[in-house]
């Protein structure tokens, strides 16, 4: 059975969303992925972009700059200024790129979390995937030493918790021990959005894990989902923007402190990315453009290839709100 999240009850304040994250013109990654989905979850979404590009990277080419520190900061002054930055219930924050962004991202949180000390800062660590790095090597002692002990979410793909914990995860339990030193670094509630074990390579796993703050009670739970393949890009920002949303809308229901929120966010968010992946796939497929069964490197896929890969979220909206897939979540 699907769930609406107009069915879901709100909080008794509206939800209010900073994200600090990268832009593109044309394209879905950032916060071109997260805002519309947030908004059509019905919270409100304010928008300070890192970077802004013609298109992603994972086309041949692209134009546009990335912005500094002071960029960013400069914008949060603009609204502290006006008074603007009250009020805020969430932070998201991901790509950042480099050293002084974190620290730019640190200074905000701080500022807002001195106004709101409950704000839900849902960090996502845009360190790298397929075993690679894409962003200097000491942005990861820096996201896990500055940025996870204000977190109250972290959603880290497999390589980057591997590369945040100095642990191999090579198994569900590999998992389980990874969430747990993620909590040691001061962060309540971690999803480790997907891994590949057990030489299954049709199957992914979603590994969450929510921890009571006070008094150290632990649910941990799994979601398994096939795997598609693709040249995808924005998928992990447009789940983060959605696990966000479903929990502050379920967060109320269960109650401050209590568990099973993050699993049910999950299960529908892990819903709604499925169904717009599925849809993206279809509509690349209907596009008649070749994907060769060899892995292309970036630099070497074909424009209209990549843009076929493009998510549907618009076409797809009616996946954010009322899910048709289901997914449950299992205690590990």
């Amino acid at each position: 059975m699907s769930t609406s999240i107009s069915s879901m009850a709100t909080a008794s304040r509206p939800t209010r969303v900073l994200s600090i994250q990268s832009h593109v013109v044309s394209g879905y990654v950032g916060n071109r992925a997260a805002t519309f989905p947030l908004q059509l979850s019905g919270h409100e979404v304010d928008v300070i972009n890192t970077v802004q590009f013609s298109n992603h990277t994972g086309y041949n080419s692209f134009r546009g700059e990335r912005f500094p520190a002071s960029h960013i900061l400069d914008l949060f002054a603009g609204l502290e200024a006006n008074g603007l930055d009250s009020g805020y219930t969430h932070l998201l924050t991901g790509y950042m790129g480099n050293s002084e962004n974190i620290r730019a991202v640190e200074e905000i949180a701080k500022r807002l979390l001195v106004q709101t000390p409950d704000l839900f800062f849902v960090l996502d660590p845009v360190l790298g995937d397929d075993n690679a790095l894409y962003v200097p090597q000491e942005l990861v002692t820096m996201y896990r030493d500055i940025l996870c002990p204000l977190a109250k979410l972290i959603l880290p793909n497999q390589f980057e918790a591997e590369q945040l914990t100095d642990m191999k995860i090579a198994s569900v339990a590999d998992a389980k021990r990874a969430c747990d030193k993620l909590h040691s670094f001061g962060v309540p509630n971690v999803v480790i959005t997907s891994i590949n074990v057990d030489g299954d390579s049709s199957q992914l796993h979603l590994i969450g894990s929510e921890r009571n703050e006070e008094s150290g009670a632990t649910h941990q739970f799994s979601i398994s989902f096939p795997k598609l393949d693709g040249y995808f890009t924005g998928s992990g920002d447009f789940f983060a923007a959605m696990i966000l949303a479903r929990h502050a809308s379920l967060a109320p229901q269960f109650g401050r402190g209590c568990l099973g929120a993050l699993a049910r966010a999950c299960e529908l968010a892990t819903a709604t990315q499925a169904g717009v992946m599925s849809a993206t796939r279809n509509y690349q497929m209907s596009t008649g453009v070749p994907v060769p069964a060899t892995n292309l490197v970036r630099g070497s896929r074909p424009a209209d290839m990549v843009r076929g890969f493009e998510l549907r979220i618009i076409p797809s909206q009616h996946l954010i709100t009322n899910p048709t897939m289901v997914f449950t979540a299992t205690d590990i």
